[in-house]
């Protein structure tokens, strides 16, 4: 018994330092914005900072017992990539980011999955063109690959056609992203390390949570190499039909 206290007293020791880290890598976070705002440093400088410290923020919440932390931090990471430079709106956007991400560290309670989707699903997203082209849909969509081009490939057409793209190389994280997150659709990449995209699929489709999420398989395989896939799982082939498939697949699920 005294053990037992022992122990949950040093937990929650660690979820105040834990909390003390977060405000103050905040607060460096805030300061480093103003800075870039005002030009006292190149935002080159800064952006290595806030990546940084969205890295370390995303690896350590869940393991201190803030999975929401991690979960925004991820975001976080996802809007940063590939930027280059900060206009004054994507200054107010991240705000917003440290913002959700102090509020997460702050709660006492682990939200449940319609408080955690809430959450999410109101973040900041970032567009490489001008939004009032498109019609910018409230659907999110999880790419999975490790292959930075093809990534980078699939999301400029997802997001083209006004969609929430969010990308993760990493089959095992992308499994625990999509229990706490279900999103509106998940593509994979049919090669990867560890766990390929045909035993993901197959994974999330035995999981309540995310069973009747749309699916699809992002390939340059064969059908011959394609068994045990999902017969309502869509396939979209890395090839001349690659945009046709695309299209294929959101008007088959209905999503925009």
């Amino acid at each position: 018994m005294v053990e037992q206290t022992d122990f949950d007293d040093l937990v929650e020791q660690l979820k105040v330092e834990f909390r003390d880290d977060v405000h103050d890598r905040l607060g460096a976070l805030y300061e480093t914005l103003k800075a870039v705002s005002l030009g006292r440093i190149p935002t080159a400088d800064g952006l290595l900072a806030i990546r940084r410290d969205a890295h370390s923020l995303r690896g350590s919440g869940t393991s201190f017992g803030f999975p929401l932390v991690s979960l925004i931090a991820q975001r976080l990471e996802a809007y940063l990539t590939g930027l280059k430079d900060l206009t004054e709106s994507q200054i107010v956007d991240l705000h917003t980011f440290a913002d959700r991400i102090a509020e997460a560290a702050d709660r006492d309670d682990t939200p449940d999955l319609a408080a955690t989707n809430a959450v999410i699903r109101a973040l900041p997203s970032r567009y490489e063109f001008d939004i009032a082209d498109v019609e910018v849909h409230d659907v999110d969509i999880m790419l999975v690959s490790p292959n930075k081009i093809v990534a980078r490939r699939v999301a400029a057409e997802l997001a083209a056609c006004g969609f929430k793209v969010n990308t993760l190389a990493d089959p095992i994280e992308a499994l625990a992203v999509a229990v706490r997150v279900p999103p509106d659709m998940i593509i994979a990449s049919a090669v990867m390390d560890g766990l390929g995209g045909v035993d993901l699929i197959r994974a999330l489709k035995a999981i309540s949570l995310t069973e009747s999420v749309p699916m699809a398989l992002l390939t340059s395989l064969d059908a011959a190499s394609l068994k045990g896939v999902p017969g309502e799982v869509a396939t979209v082939r890395l090839g001349p039909s690659f945009g046709d498939d695309i299209a294929a697949a959101i008007t088959h699920f209905n999503l925009g």
